[in-house]
């Protein structure tokens, strides 16, 4: 589970969860599947590498194959289209069962699923990525800024009801000591934390451990992004998390005024023994694949969904942009991520990542592929 990236930071009227121009779309307000395709029609599907994408698939197959047959893919719902678990639990079987290479892999998909355009395109994708910090189990020096556990027996409130909000519990409405799980050495650092909704913190005893969502507390966000441009402090196209960071750390009493604004407030929990390989798990239990998980509208695209992306993206430094022709898995989600044709590519962790997710922000469109059995 995750908040989104630079959507969030805009969201609240200044951008919303499609492109500019795309008409806003409810799960029910029309037939999700516009025309079946063949794979041969799919610009990118011959010169795509599906063997990360497989690898990604056999994560959530994991899951998949634990429900009855009868069950649906995803408890939040999702377009008719994907059918139930027992349509894709022979795919699952299968997956195991592909030889290593990436001819394997794309013939494995051509042979079980049948790709299926979906309507509401274009839309906007944006990008997300596991922040690296340094923080200590204990509060001394420069280590100052707490990550908390959720209070014991803590249950959300949608709208946050009487629980503490931010500002709040920074000020100590909460038993910090008691739930703090470490300090960071960074308030800014915890800031983009919260938004991301995990991260790799490396300790003073040169361990690293992972923090990954655990609950939050309901209060509604508020775009920082947006504070700022109503401040005359950045033009809307110039927003994106670099520069926000960049006026937070040149202002940081303003930045720590502007940032209590934001009422809704992260809990977070430890995983230790991380590997670096792989990402946080999502919302689906599962750990992302960088460049292969997609968080997205689960009243749309089930947890463990298949999804062709076409879209670009940028460049570390940001100069140029690369397209994108790439077989996606469906593994997260985010509280900005509204619409079929709206999603968040995972990146993956470290600083060359979130220099690629913090300027992702660009029109494409999705590609269902749903088993053979059910397509229509």
């Amino acid at each position: 589970m995750r908040l989104g990236a630079v959507s969030l930071l805009l969201m609240g009227g200044l951008l919303l969860g499609h492109a500019p121009g795309a008409p806003e779309m409810s799960a029910h307000a029309a037939s999700p599947v516009s025309a079946r395709l063949s794979f041969s029609g799919i610009e990118g599907w011959q010169t795509d590498d599906q063997s990360a994408a497989l690898t990604a698939f056999k994560g959530s197959c994991a899951r998949i194959l634990k429900l009855s047959p009868s069950a649906p893919l995803d408890t939040k719902g999702g377009d008719p289209v994907y059918g139930r678990a027992g349509d894709w639990q022979p795919a699952c079987e299968a997956a195991a069962q592909v030889a290593p290479g990436a001819g394997n892999a794309r013939g494995f998909f051509q042979h079980w699923f049948a790709p299926v355009r979906l309507s509401g395109g274009p839309g906007l994708f944006t990008g997300y990525y596991e922040p690296e910090m340094k923080g200590s189990l204990t509060r001394h020096g420069v280590y100052q800024t707490p990550v908390l556990a959720p209070p014991a027996g803590f249950r959300m409130v949608e709208g946050g009801g009487s629980f503490p909000n931010r500002a709040a519990i920074e000020d100590g409405a909460l038993d910090t000591d008691k739930l703090a799980l470490l300090w960071l050495e960074s308030p800014i650092d915890a800031f983009f934390l919260h938004v991301q909704g995990s991260g790799r913190v490396k300790l003073e005893t040169g361990e690293t451990v992972r923090l990954t969502f655990a609950a939050k507390t309901g209060h509604p966000y508020t775009s920082i992004g947006k504070l700022l441009v109503e401040k005359g402090e950045m033009p809307l196209d110039e927003v994106s998390m670099q520069t926000i960071r960049a006026w937070a750390e040149a202002h940081p009493e303003e930045g720590r005024a502007l940032m209590r604004r934001n009422e809704s407030y992260i809990f977070f929990r430890v995983l230790r023994n991380v590997d670096p390989a792989m990402g946080p798990p999502g919302a689906e239990g599962v750990s992302l694949t960088p460049g292969r998980s997609l968080a997205v509208d689960r009243s749309h695209h089930p947890l463990g969904t298949l999804l062709f992306l076409t879209t670009e993206h940028p460049t570390v430094d940001g100069k140029a942009r690369v397209p994108v022709r790439r077989l996606m898995v469906a593994q997260d989600t985010g509280s900005a991520i509204k619409g079929r044709q709206r999603g968040d590519i995972f990146f993956g962790s470290g600083a060359e990542a979130g220099e690629i997710a913090g300027r992702m922000k660009a029109e494409g469109e999705l590609i269902a592929l749903v088993p053979k059995s059910i397509a229509r």
